[in-house]
């Protein structure tokens, strides 16, 4: 492979900083029940599940070790939290685009409304 022909002339840090900021604006705006919502139900699911396992151990005369039983918290909590935002994420992304779609609707409808408006104005 060579190096020394046909190399890009865009910084590799900028260009690096902008793929980055593209894929961030794609998880949270466009696809955010499949970024957030989706491997959040999954984490939380798997800390339910890994909860009922630990109180039936607990229920038979086991005992609880701290590391399992915190892992088990955290994803509980971190798997509700990320599916909670990427639900918000998701309601915030349509009423955006419904905006757009309200805007672009309204900004080709005013200049009749305006030009028609004005006519009957200067027609009374």
């Amino acid at each position: 492979m060579r190096y020394d022909v046909n190399c890009s002339t865009e910084n590799p840090v900028a260009h690096g900083l902008r793929v980055l900021l593209k894929i961030l604006h794609d998880m949270e705006l466009r696809r955010p029940l499949y970024y957030f919502t989706a491997p959040g139900i999954v984490m939380a699911g798997v800390g339910v599940a890994m909860g009922m396992e630990f109180l039936r151990v607990f229920y038979h005369g086991g005992s609880l070790y701290y590391g399992p039983t915190l892992l088990m918290v955290l994803l509980t909590l971190v798997g509700s939290f990320m599916a909670l935002t990427g639900i918000i994420l998701h309601s915030i992304a349509r009423i955006l685009h419904e905006c757009k779609s309200e805007l672009v609707t309204l900004g080709r409808a005013s200049p009749v409304h305006l030009t028609s408006g004005g006519k009957a104005a200067k027609n009374n």
